[in-house]
C-alpha cells in the first residue's frame, strides 16, 4: 500500500470497529441483563481489583460479556477517544476536561527495578536522588510521567541517564535481567509480574500515585456498561 492507502486502511478499520460497537450497544439497550463491557486497564496493583470486581458483577448479571485491553494510559485514552473502550482504569493524573472519573482506593509506590544478586544498590531499603541519577534508566514512555520523575529529583528531563523507554513492564524487566539498565516503575508493576532475579527498591522521599476509573465525557452508555460503572463506584 502507498502511505495514503495505509492511512485509508487504518481509518476504515476504526470506522468498522466503531460501527460494530454502536450496533452492539444499541442491541444491548434492549437487554438489561446482557451486553459487552469494554475495559482498558494499566498493569499495576489495580489489575488485581478487576477480576474480583468482574466476579461480583457477573454473579448479578451472568449474561454480560467483557473485553479487556491491557496497555499504558496513552493507548487506553486513545481507544476511549475513538469510542472503542467504555472505561479506562488509569494511573493519575487524568485530564478532567476530557474525561469523567472517580478515584479508586489503590495507590502505587514508585521505585526502581534492578537485578537482585549483583546490583550494588539492591540491598538498600530505599533510593535517594544521589543513588538514581547515575543509573542507566529505562523509563515509562509517557512524557508527563517522565516530567514528574525528573521533578522529583529536581533536574531537567535531559539530565536523567535514559537508555530506553517502555509502555509495559514485561519486556522492560527482561532488559533489566540482561543487565541493560534499571526500570523506573511502580511496585505493583513488579508485583504482578514477579521475577526471581529482580528486586524493587522504593524511592525516598516516598512517591505515590493513585488510580481512577475514567470514561469519555458526555458518553452515553448502554445498560450493561452503566450498571458496571455504578457497581464499581
Amino acid at each position: 500500500l502507498t502511505e495514503a492507502g495505509i492511512l485509508f486502511q487504518q481509518r476504515a478499520e476504526e470506522i468498522v470497529s466503531l460501527m460494530e460497537n454502536t450496533m452492539r450497544d444499541v442491541i444491548d439497550q434492549n437487554d438489561l441483563l446482557g451486553g459487552t463491557v469494554t475495559i482498558g486497564c494499566v498493569e499495576t496493583c489495580v489489575s488485581r481489583m478487576l477480576p474480583n470486581a468482574l466476579k461480583g458483577f457477573s454473579e448479578q448479571y451472568p449474561k454480560v460479556q467483557y473485553e479487556i485491553y491491557s496497555a499504558d494510559g496513552d493507548d487506553i485514552r486513545e481507544k476511549m477517544d475513538r469510542g472503542e473502550l467504555d472505561f479506562g482504569i488509569l494511573v493519575e493524573p487524568v485530564e478532567s476536561a476530557k474525561y469523567e472519573f472517580f478515584r479508586l482506593p489503590y495507590w502505587e509506590t514508585w521505585g526502581v527495578l534492578m537485578r537482585k544478586d549483583d546490583h550494588p544498590l539492591a540491598q538498600k531499603p530505599c533510593l535517594e536522588k544521589e543513588d538514581v541519577l547515575p543509573l542507566r534508566l529505562i523509563m515509562p514512555r509517557r512524557e508527563i510521567v517522565q516530567e514528574h520523575i525528573s521533578d522529583w529529583f529536581g533536574v531537567e528531563r535531559g539530565q536523567l541517564n535514559v537508555f530506553a523507554s517502555h509502555n509495559l513492564i514485561n519486556n522492560a524487566a527482561l532488559w533489566v535481567e540482561a543487565g541493560l539498565g534499571c526500570v523506573v516503575c511502580t511496585g505493583g508493576c513488579f508485583e504482578i509480574r514477579g521475577g526471581e532475579n529482580l528486586c524493587f527498591v522504593p524511592l525516598s522521599p516516598e512517591r505515590t500515585t493513585g488510580h481512577v476509573l475514567a470514561w469519555k465525557r458526555n458518553r452515553v452508555f448502554h445498560s450493561a456498561a452503566s450498571r458496571f460503572r455504578d457497581y464499581i463506584r
